[in-house]
């Protein structure tokens, strides 16, 4: 109103999103007309963020503080997973057909034994070669850290030719074991190498623990309990030691007629 272009120092002090519309409006933006509402300044972005930080300390009782700086892509992470909608880790468990289902089977229960999420995905580097980077390429965009295990026998191109197109970590866990066309793909194919699938699903867990407390925990528990299976075993065969040299001690020796 007029009064209060005469005397501003009336107004009252708004910690609400009018201070935005009015900041809007002095500026000559004009919801009606404009399409378009201008950009604010550096300063009235620091002004309105301070006015909803004190509402948040009013109405909390609490001191507001900043969060940490982080990349935007960490923080979505990280904001998902509080949100129970990821777990910090994802692996693509990759093969040219569905002749190894229970290979495939295996590799899935060995990531769930981590918490480790999976999906079985059937792509032929052989006979789809385009449809296969199309993949590639669409994990490539992942905000979520992932690993593609692949599995195929024979002549394994997928591997190969997944890990050079690809921005994360690619392991071999082909179905017939020790196949060296895994170790053999030219300069570029970066693909690791892990015949047991236990030995994969502790590779990712390890790759995933650092994003993910869940997987942390679950390695470290099979971490100690492989430790305290081995100090059993050994426990076990030096009481049985112990309890041998007893008895020898306690049997009288037979002297020769």
């Amino acid at each position: 109103s007029a009064l209060l272009k005469a005397k501003p120092e009336l107004k009252l002090k708004e910690f609400s999103k009018q201070y935005v519309r009015d900041a809007l409006l002095e500026m000559g933006f004009d919801p009606a007309k404009d399409n378009k509402a201008p950009k604010l300044s550096d300063e009235q972005v620091v002004e309105c963020a301070y006015r909803y930080i004190h509402i948040y300390e009013m109405v909390t009782g609490k001191q507001f503080q900043f969060p940490p700086k982080m990349s935007p892509s960490k923080r979505i992470i990280l904001n998902l997973q509080r949100a129970g909608m990821l777990v910090g880790g994802f692996v693509i468990i990759a093969a040219g057909s569905d002749s190894d289902m229970p290979h495939l089977e295996t590799l899935k229960k060995e990531l769930a034994k981590f918490k480790i999420p999976s999906q079985i995905r059937i792509c032929s580097a052989h006979k789809q070669p385009g449809r296969l980077e199309q993949l590639i390429q669409a994990y490539n965009k992942s905000v979520e850290p992932i690993m593609l295990v692949g599995c195929a026998g024979g002549t394994d191109a997928l591997s190969g030719t997944a890990s050079y197109s690809a921005t994360f970590p690619v392991v071999s866990c082909p179905p017939d074991g020790m196949n060296s066309t895994c170790l053999t793909n030219p300069p570029g194919s970066s693909n690791a190498f892990i015949v047991k699938p236990a030995n994969v699903g502790k590779f990712a867990a390890q790759f995933f623990a650092s994003h993910c407390p869940k997987v942390a925990a679950e390695l470290e528990a099979n971490i100690q309990e492989k430790i305290r299976k081995l100090e059993q075993a050994d426990e076990s065969l030096a009481k049985r030691a112990r309890l041998a040299e007893s008895f020898a001690e306690s049997t009288p020796a037979k002297s020769g007629a």
